[in-house]
């Protein structure tokens, strides 16, 4: 009986090592391709892989579209002069449509299943947000998302590292100059998401920094459905300015509104606003209205990176360039630079220590300053208006 027991203990423990064994060997099976993915993207010589979640369709496409097309014209030309270190880099795209939740899913498959070195270029602020708990996980670099949150600055974060000037850097900019030419009250129209309130939150910030009233407030959804509340409940305050913190085609349409209501007022957009859908929307009505600006310069020659974007948008046939190609174009030289530093081999972690290593780059009339403890990488600020023929004039 006694050797029958041991019999059965040596029996069950034998077959419990061979689950083990095999519950290892499916798990192995099972990690082989993300393995092999993370290898190609990471150090065996083939594509570096870089992930981007945007708007390819939904109310803010037409904004999205124009950083995608500034850092590809600028992508494409550093692989067909043999990429960074022999490899070429390929950016997968996917579509969010705006939406948090499509961009969290998305933000997991480029990381788990496509082994992404790097995400890049993500847009907007409640999506960016939603992509936040992979990126950390996974210890994945999110480069020049396409967003001035304060969510994505006002605590440090390793895996974040922001190329433009952070909302509340614009809004503060916007105020200061309003106190400067002895405006003392102006009202705030928001998108009612994360972004919007964000910019609510800072100019009651910058507000009460420089003795300004704020006359009125107002939400207003990205679809617009709400526009025409939106503008009474300001013009019932009538401020002198308008502080727009707001993206996409329902900026221009809100401006459209209120004018139908109101003459005379100062609108103030913010740089995620598309110049040139502004302008085109609004045509003569836009005449007039202040857009800060982020980046350098995109006409006129008057720096390298201005000298080259123009270049650069002749080769890829396109007619004319704006302050956001030129933002999809400084955040592709940014991420190029970091790859290069990253070694032959280069991995998320390389990466990141390498961009942290980018203490004062001059990309060509624009500074970019990132170290281990601080990854905003620039405050650069300054107040564009729409001119005369719907151009963007200093």
């Amino acid at each position: 009986m006694e050797r029958s027991a041991k019999n059965r203990s040596a029996e069950l423990t034998c077959l419990q090592r061979s689950r083990r064994r095999a519950l290892r060997l499916a798990a192995a099976v099972a990690m082989a391709p993300l393995a092999g993915r993370l290898a190609h993207a990471q150090g065996d010589g083939g594509d570096i892989l870089i992930g981007q979640s945007c708007q390819l369709t939904g109310p803010l496409a037409p904004l999205s579209s124009e950083i995608r097309e500034g850092a590809k014209w600028y992508l494409d030309e550093v692989n067909r002069r043999g990429g960074v270190r022999g490899r070429r880099i390929k950016v997968i795209v996917l579509d969010d449509g705006y939406e948090p939740t499509r961009t969290a899913e998305n933000t997991r498959q480029l990381v788990e299943r496509d082994g992404v070195i790097a995400l890049f270029n993500f847009a907007g602020t409640p999506t960016t947000l939603a992509a936040l708990q992979t990126l950390r996980q996974s210890k994945v670099p999110l480069v020049a998302p396409f967003t001035g949150s304060d969510a994505l600055r006002g605590t440090f974060d390793r895996y974040v590292f922001n190329v433009r000037a952070g909302y509340t850097d614009e809004i503060d900019k916007i105020v200061q100059h309003l106190s400067t030419l002895g405006v003392r009250r102006a009202g705030v129209v928001y998108l009612d998401n994360a972004f919007g309130k964000s910019g609510l939150v800072a100019a009651k910030a910058a507000a009460a920094k420089y003795g300004v009233t704020l006359a009125g407030e107002a939400p207003l959804q990205v679809d617009g459905r709400d526009l025409q509340e939106a503008a009474m409940t300001l013009k019932r305050s009538e401020p002198p300015a308008i502080i727009l913190a707001t993206a996409g085609k329902v900026t221009s349409d809100f401006v459209a509104a209120y004018l139908e209501l109101a003459a005379g007022t100062q609108f103030y957009a913010l740089s995620v606003v598309s110049s040139q859908q502004l302008t085109q929307n609004l045509g003569p009505r836009g005449r007039g209205v202040a857009i800060t600006q982020v980046m350098p310069y995109p006409w006129g020659g008057g720096t390298r990176l201005a000298r080259e974007l123009t270049e650069l948008a002749k080769s890829n046939g396109a007619a004319a360039v704006t302050y956001n190609h030129m933002e999809g174009f400084v955040s592709a030289k940014v991420l190029v630079e970091g790859l290069r530093a990253a070694g032959a081999a280069p991995s998320r972690e390389s990466l990141v220590q390498a961009l942290e290593g980018l203490h004062d780059v001059d990309l060509g009339g624009f500074a970019v300053r990132f170290s281990d403890k601080n990854h905003n990488g620039s405050t650069y600020v300054e107040i564009t208006i729409v001119g005369n023929d719907k151009k963007i004039v200093r």
